[in-house]
């Protein structure tokens, strides 16, 4: 591998945020590019000379997070950070690092189609599908950001953003196509961010959980437990079974690490979509281990995108619409939705491959309805306070009717959820519920 170069200043007119700590100086070089940031590299191989005289196909990768890791670890583990993501990079997905990729900053990095990066095997070859070739992106995604980086004591989760960029070869590339790249390559800066007193601890709790439920995913440790959404006539007529997540006790742990805990630090992060994945990809695997099963598993409301993450899921979806149609994705925190129009888009592309949209949690008192109506669910999932409270006063009854009404109007299937004994049946079913779910109906372990 070529000698990794030192950090890049921010070109001029660059947007810096505003978490960023101070920079090397401007005479900073890059790794593998021509220009005023760039250092030459020598073209001693007939393989580099013919990528360079090719236009192919390129991605960029930006660490998203790499301000907050300066302000939660500082600067020494964020260059650590990036050093890992640049090795990761060049250990599985670059055959000559001189022609192949280019370091544009700390935070940035160029990658070029290469034998170790092949693009043409997902419809790359002509270059104007390259945005549509997402498996690529979709693989680069899950192998950098697989496992924490461990540098100084402190284990961290990268939080990457990455996507298809026409840009001239590393040799070719001048100072004003660098901060080109460097300008699109950053996200859209989230306006919700605060940085409240305290910021600094929490995130580093939230970064030891995310640590925590990364590697019980490597390891295998996630499981489900299913619970049947039934009929209140008939417990034997079953809509579909809802899957929970859960990760296994670690060593000196005494009980699961559940969704209640790890996703809203997950969610702050900006770190469920690997999560999200891989919980849609044990979903498949439990369909076809049960072919007669309906099952729901659930994903965050920052997974509520059709985006390079779901690349593989929509492909094995149109493959096999038989499993489908037996897959109901739940969206959890439906009032946290980033992007209606993005929400919208997604669920009708599930919906079109024939699987069904389920809102959960309706009626907690932080719903948005103008998410509810953007999302077109078949399934509306009350929240259990609302059987709570209906046990204890007519009020709390004619509240449960009220919102089953409401909800008919925006799904055919409306689910009252938290039965947890005999009488919550009987006033579900007075108050008018279709389906009813709950630890008093069942529960069926590790088998949907």
């Amino acid at each position: 591998m070529a000698a990794l170069s030192s950090p890049t200043a921010w070109p001029a007119g660059t947007h810096r945020p505003a978490a960023w700590a101070q920079r090397t100086p401007a005479g900073s070089r890059v790794h593998g590019a021509h220009g005023p940031h760039a250092e030459p590299v020598a073209r001693n191989s007939t393989a580099a000379a013919e990528r360079i005289a090719a236009r192919r196909a390129c991605a960029f990768v930006f660490i998203a997070n790499l301000p907050h890791l300066v302000e939660a670890y500082g600067q020494d583990f964020a260059s650590a950070t990036s050093l890992e993501v640049q090795r990761r990079l060049c250990a599985n997905f670059i055959s000559l690092p001189s022609s192949d990729m280019a370091r544009l900053r700390d935070d940035c990095f160029l990658l070029w189609e290469n034998e170790a990066f092949d693009c043409a095997a997902h419809g790359m070859r002509d270059r104007g599908d390259a945005p549509h070739a997402s498996r690529p992106i979709e693989t680069l995604l899950a192998v950098l950001g697989a496992e924490p980086v461990r540098a100084g004591g402190i284990a961290a989760l990268v939080q990457l953003h990455a996507d298809w960029i026409d840009v001239r070869s590393p040799q070719q590339l001048g100072a004003s196509e660098i901060e080109l790249t460097l300008w699109t390559a950053q996200p859209f800066p989230d306006s919700r961010e605060s940085r409240a007193d305290g910021w600094r601890q929490l995130y580093r709790a939230d970064m030891d959980v995310a640590v925590r439920v990364s590697e019980a995913l490597r390891a295998e440790d996630l499981s489900f437990s299913w619970q049947p959404v039934v009929h209140p006539g008939s417990v034997a007529t079953t809509l579909y079974r809802a899957g929970r997540a859960r990760i296994a006790p670690s060593h000196g742990e005494a009980a699961s690490l559940l969704p209640e805990v790890f996703m809203p630090c997950l969610q702050r992060l900006g770190l469920t979509r690997a999560f999200d994945r891989t919980v849609m990809r044990r979903a498949v695997a439990a369909l076809r281990l049960q072919p007669s099963s309906h099952i729901g598993v659930s994903i965050s409301a920052q997974g509520i995108q059709v985006d390079h993450w779901w690349a593989s899921l929509l492909a094995v979806l149109d493959r096999e619409p038989a499993l489908a149609s037996r897959l109901v994705i739940e969206i959890a925190d439906s009032a946290a939705l980033p992007d209606l129009e993005a929400a919208h888009d997604f669920c009708v592309q599930l919906q079109l491959r024939g699987c069904r949209i389920a809102i959960r949690d309706f009626g907690s008192g932080t719903d948005n309805l103008a998410a509810v109506q953007a999302c077109g669910p078949d399934i509306v999932k009350l929240d259990a306070a609302l059987l709570r409270r209906a046990r204890d006063n007519e009020f709390g009854r004619e509240c449960l009717r009220g919102m089953l009404a409401m909800c008919a109007h925006f799904a055919p299937h409306v689910v009252v959820d938290g039965v947890e004994r005999d009488d919550d049946v009987h006033i579900a079913s007075h108050a008018g519920a279709q389906w009813l779910q709950g630890y008093g109906i069942g529960r069926d372990g590790g088998r949907p």
